[in-house]
């Protein structure tokens, strides 16, 4: 058990590391509102990612059996990319000045963001697909429904941990100045425009 946890985290946190659509939302939202909030967005996001790890685990053997939803995420996915590309680079407004907003409804608020934002990231689908394919092929993870909620486990905790690196790393290294932000708005929405591009060539190669 304590295997799967382990490699679970590992494959996480490798995997949130480029910069994606929650990890750039949880930076920005620390350089906004403060790291406080950028933590909280992690956490609600970690919690939909325990899901989605465990949902792609118990149906794997569907794409196995050679389905299209394997299809139907990657186009899902290309879409949320350009269309929160498009806001973060055209629509998206910077602040003056950083909003310090300690109230538990504001954490709330950015907590229930994560997990909307979160819940947009279906690329997550195909990604724990394939790990589970292959690791069940190789004996390093079982089936049953402790195993993968162990293994789910590892991973919320793998995206949690990066999550709270990208909010601290954020707040520290940005300036907070409006300028600056703006400029971080739209360097968001480039690269999230950057993977809707990379996702429309692997589906068009597919």
């Amino acid at each position: 058990m304590i295997l799967y946890f382990l490699i679970a985290m590992l494959l996480s946190f490798i995997g949130s590391l480029p910069f994606g659509m929650i990890n750039m939302a949880v930076a920005h939202t620390a350089i906004q509102k403060g790291v406080r909030s950028g933590v909280w967005m992690g956490i609600g996001a970690a919690i939909v990612e325990f899901f989605q790890v465990f949902i792609s685990l118990k149906f794997t053997w569907l794409f196995e059996k050679g389905t299209r939803l394997g299809e139907i995420f990657q186009i899902i996915a290309l879409i949320v990319f350009f269309i929160a590309g498009i806001y973060f680079f055209f629509f998206a407004k910077a602040k003056s000045k950083k909003i310090k907003d300690k109230s538990g409804s504001s954490r709330r608020n950015e907590f229930f963001k994560g997990m909307f934002i979160s819940s947009l990231n279906l690329v997550v689908f195909p990604y724990w697909i394939f790990y589970g394919t292959l690791l069940t092929a190789n004996d390093l993870l079982e089936r049953s429904d402790a195993c993968v909620a162990i293994f789910s486990l590892g991973a919320m905790t793998g995206a949690f941990g990066l999550l709270v690196a990208y909010a601290y790393l954020g707040a520290k290294i940005l300036s907070k100045s409006e300028q600056v932000t703006k400029w971080v708005n739209k360097f968001i929405g480039a690269v999230l425009m950057g993977f809707g591009i990379y996702q429309l060539i692997q589906w068009l190669n597919g």
